[in-house]
């Protein structure tokens, strides 16, 4: 494939649908693009502003808050896994609307604690915490919310 093939084929990837650095790579790899060549369609990418790590860091941890009910632990290890540089990261997680992110781990707590069975009370806030953490919720926040009995029953 030659490089303006390859710049065809990513600019048409990322007018589809908002893409970061490392997923529009493993596209071209995919489609045997050379390596020196991917750079370059990288470095032309950027330019045009097709591909903007922050823009697409912010679309990511917005869609993952509002629609996953993700935790900001695991946005942000799935923000390094896509190799979304840690400075970048770090500033789409502080614009996680509180309120927002407040409602999503009361939504998932209460979902979880439903359906959640134990032996003793404190055996199925233990599990549910458990299960809660595992979205990527800080374990602070969920015994905050779980301390909250009155809202869990409703």
């Amino acid at each position: 494939m030659t490089e303006s093939e390859g710049k065809t084929l990513a600019e048409r990837y990322c007018s589809g649908a908002e893409h970061c650095c490392a997923e529009v790579r493993t596209m071209l790899e995919r489609h045997k693009v050379e390596a020196d060549e991917i750079a370059l369609i990288l470095k032309h990418l950027v330019k045009e502003g097709y591909v903007d790590e922050g823009r697409y860091a912010d679309a990511f941890v917005h869609d993952k808050v509002r629609f996953a009910k993700w935790g900001r632990v695991k946005i942000s290890q799935a923000l390094w896994q896509k190799r979304i540089p840690a400075d970048v990261a770090d500033a789409a997680l502080a614009r996680i609307d509180e309120d927002e992110y407040m409602s999503a781990l009361k939504e998932v707590a209460a979902s979880r604690y439903r359906q959640t069975k134990g032996a003793t009370e404190y055996e199925r806030k233990m599990k549910t915490m458990k299960s809660v953490c595992s979205r990527g919720y800080e374990p602070a926040l969920v015994r905050k919310v779980l301390n909250l009995q009155d809202s869990l029953d409703d």
